[in-house]
């Protein structure tokens, strides 16, 4: 059995797929496996990943019909069989020595529950995208999808995603600050591509960028019905009252949002996606602010 197992949700991915495949391939630690699952493409990614898992016996693929992210990461999750789990991206690349240093990592702790994070760089054909590396504060955890990595004890609590978020991360990270024990790898060891065509787009109008933003924020509420007999009080009051803000950035009630009882940040972030004006500044003040309040 393989020491890691790495979750790949395939969809049209066929303009980046050959380089994020051989950058895993080039990987110095070996003990892996790859579970690709491509769901709904109209592009020839099935086809390619045929191709990679030819000639490459660690690469294991499947096929969904419909289209779903979560749906395609919760089969992968369900043929997977390492200790360790990682997410990955058909667009993105991992830096050569990403796995060996994050196995290494949580080897040497003795808690079941462990994770990791890594800093993650920014590479884009846009000059405004590219090179940055998050979090700003290199000593902060970060917890974008493709920068974790758990064991799966883990695993077995974030398992299955719910379907009807847009992406797996805001989910993934709540079982992991709340039932995990984190280390930080201040090293960017991923690289996670800005493209048009992001599945949390960079290049999109206000209102489909809020929507996405208010959609991934439904995991709050989620992980609270399905966690709360496992949360202090206080948690739960937390996860409560960041659904009331959520609700509240639906309705672009700032006053109101203020008047909730959450951290400062979070606030802020609801604003920013409450207010076109606001939301334009933080777009043009992107190298300055991205990493401050948002996860990329």
């Amino acid at each position: 059995m393989s020491d890691i197992s790495i979750l790949l949700a395939v969809y049209n991915g066929a303009n980046y797929l050959d380089l994020a495949l051989q950058s895993i391939c080039d990987q110095d630690f070996k003990d892996w496996e790859l579970i690709a699952v491509e769901n709904g493409s109209t592009d020839n990614s099935f086809e390619i990943l045929q191709k990679w898992s030819q000639i490459d016996s660690r690469i294991r693929i499947y096929r969904i019909v419909e289209k779903g992210k979560n749906k395609a990461f919760n089969e992968a999750f369900s043929k997977s069989k390492s200790e360790f789990v990682c997410f990955f991206a058909a667009d993105d690349l991992l830096h050569n020595q990403s796995l060996g240093i994050r196995l290494e990592q949580l080897l040497s702790s003795k808690n079941n529950f462990n994770y990791s994070t890594c800093l993650l760089e920014t590479i884009s054909d846009d000059e405004e995208y590219n090179g940055l590396v998050f979090p700003k504060n290199r000593n902060s955890p970060n917890f974008s999808g493709g920068s974790i990595f758990f064991s799966r004890n883990l695993a077995t609590k974030i398992f299955p995603i719910p379907i009807e978020l847009p992406n797996e991360d805001v989910w993934t990270s709540l079982h992991l600050k709340y039932f995990g024990s984190g280390f930080h790898i201040s090293r960017p060891l991923y690289y996670y591509r800005i493209h048009h065509n992001n599945s949390y787009g960079y290049h999109v109008p206000f209102d489909v960028k809020r929507k996405g933003f208010l959609e991934r924020m439904k995991a709050f509420n989620l992980f609270l019905i399905k966690q709360r007999i496992n949360l202090s009080r206080e948690k739960v009051i937390y996860l409560e009252n960041f659904e009331k803000a959520r609700i509240l950035a639906e309705k672009k009630d700032l006053i109101k949002i203020m008047a909730i009882n959450i951290p400062l940040k979070d606030k802020i972030l609801f604003i920013y996606y409450s207010s076109p004006f606001l939301f334009w500044l933080k777009q043009k003040l992107f190298k300055l602010l991205s990493g401050k309040f948002e996860l990329i």
